[in-house]
């Protein structure tokens, strides 16, 4: 189970983010393709059922989610980081790259 799960940002391409708490509120499955299509049924999922069925999250997803405010509450501005910066996902980084 992945979407409403909170996890901390590990990247560094969204600048001020690092090291901060964000929750998953979908998959943007295969969004770093070049042949994404944004349009197509089975690109935003936000249902964990659904994801599970098409084979759960990879390396060439990104995930749309929103920083968690000390309160609890998520923040209204949404972002797309790369599954792999995040703690939850690191596992699928190649580790030849690293």
């Amino acid at each position: 189970m992945f979407i409403g799960t909170d996890t901390t940002y590990l990247g560094n391409e969204i600048p001020g983010l690092r090291g901060q708490r964000v929750r998953i509120f979908a998959v943007l499955r295969g969004s770093l393709r070049s042949d994404a299509n944004p349009d197509a049924d089975d690109y935003y999922v936000n249902d964990n059922e659904k994801l599970a069925r098409l084979g759960g999250v990879t390396a060439e997803d990104c995930i749309d989610a929103a920083p968690i405010h000390p309160d609890g509450t998520t923040s209204f501005v949404h972002l797309d980081p790369r599954a792999i910066d995040l703690e939850c996902f690191a596992h699928l980084q190649n580790p030849s790259a690293q």
